[in-house]
């Protein structure tokens, strides 16, 4: 499930984590920082997968990036502190764009993006997705 969103004029490539800017209102970002509570969903189209249903109302949030907000999607992934396996929940890192898997659970609570659906045992890459923001 994608909607169309702002993203500031910058064309960010498919997979790639997004927060809330707080800057505009109703404007996504690039994430930048470990455990982000405005973390917002995932650039769409990453590995093949487009969205299966898009949501868009025209005049109002037309012409935006398709970004997922819910269901499988790839999304560009950090296993340089920790491997992910399907089953972790997943948050932003603080590379740039990119997700890593959620071990602290104390700073976790409202910065998930999801459940890896796949696995990253080390470096960087693509990594399949069941975006559940929480």
């Amino acid at each position: 499930l994608a909607e169309p969103f702002d993203l500031g004029g910058v064309d960010l490539e498919p997979g790639t984590v997004l927060v809330i800017d707080e800057e505009h209102t109703g404007r996504l970002r690039e994430s930048t920082g470990s455990y982000d509570h405005r973390v917002a969903g995932v650039v769409s189209g990453a590995g093949g997968i487009n969205p299966g249903i898009s949501l868009s109302q025209p005049g109002v949030n037309a012409g935006g990036h398709p970004v997922a907000l819910a269901g499988r999607v790839y999304v560009k992934a950090d296993a340089a502190t920790a491997p992910i396996r399907p089953g972790d929940l997943l948050t932003t890192s603080s590379v740039p764009g990119h997700a890593m898997r959620a071990g602290e659970s104390g700073r976790s609570h409202g910065a998930i993006l999801g459940k890896a659906m796949s696995s990253l045992k080390e470096g960087r890459g693509l990594v399949l997705v069941l975006v559940s923001l929480q």
